[in-house]
């Protein structure tokens, strides 16, 4: 969320590739045989023409029979046999990384827990994501790795944490916890973290809360807002965003308090 609770205005804060096989193999046989004779160069006559033609007739089908006619290939287990190969190396497939874009938002907890299980909290309104007041700790939903930390100039009134998710039906997705929350101690970008982990404590009393909800790997922007569910306009009349209200209803599957829709 982008806004103080008590809805006085503000400056708006910025939010911030197979193998193509090489051309196919190719494969040629040649077989040629040539046969050479020596004969005289002379001028026959009419009658010893004829022999001599017939004789040359039956060379041409010999030869024909021997090599092989145009129609008459060899077999392709013969000339395998007579022919090394070369086995093609197998196809790489490059696993594409994963963005906002392939996030599924599926609501599933199966390896999940509920990240308000160390808070006390009390759900408030689902803008971006879902805003809650309180006070205790934040775990990690599932395990992933921290891809931001930000206290300062985050775009956010407060901090910026997030982190992406490495399991679970929701694998690739990027999770934020932002406003008033502080890192927990010894966290670090790049960081690997597991189910139930700490990863930030809440500000009691912090003038607008905290805000949890759906990322992008994107700077510090939330999902709501890089994928057009989100505006200014929407944010006056609070008007949940999609992404949000998923988020809200992931919490609520794994066991924590909804938040509220009030627009």
């Amino acid at each position: 969320m982008e806004r103080t609770r008590d809805r006085a205005r503000v400056d708006p804060w910025q939010e911030g590739d197979d193998w193509q096989d090489g051309d196919p193999w190719q494969e040629s046989l040649a077989r040629s045989r040539a046969r050479r004779g020596r004969s005289r160069r002379r001028s026959p006559g009419l009658a010893g023409a004829i022999p001599i033609l017939a004789l040359l007739a039956v060379g041409i089908v010999v030869i024909a029979l021997s090599a092989g006619g145009p129609d008459d290939a060899p077999p392709a287990a013969a000339a395998d046999a007579h022919t090394p190969t070369t086995a093609r190396p197998p196809a790489t497939t490059r696993a594409r990384p994963a963005s906002w874009r392939d996030c599924p938002l599926a609501i599933a907890p199966a390896g999940y827990v509920n990240p308000l299980a160390q808070a006390i909290v009390n759900p408030e309104r689902i803008d971006q994501g879902v805003d809650y007041a309180g006070v205790g700790r934040l775990v990690a939903i599932g395990a992933g790795r921290i891809t931001h930390l930000g206290m300062d100039n985050t775009g956010w009134p407060g901090a910026f944490i997030e982190y992406q998710l490495r399991g679970g039906a929701d694998a690739g997705c990027y999770v934020y916890y932002a406003e008033g929350v502080v890192p927990a101690d010894g966290l670090h970008v790049g960081d690997t973290i597991s189910a139930g982990q700490p990863i930030a404590t809440i500000i009691p009393a912090y003038p607008t809360g905290i805000e949890i909800g759906w990322g992008t790997g994107i700077s510090t922007k939330a999902y709501a807002k890089v994928a057009g569910q989100w505006s200014p306009a929407d944010d006056d009349d609070d008007i949940p965003s999609a992404a949000g209200t998923n988020f809200s209803a992931l919490i609520a599957a794994l066991g924590g308090p909804p938040g509220k829709n009030e627009g």
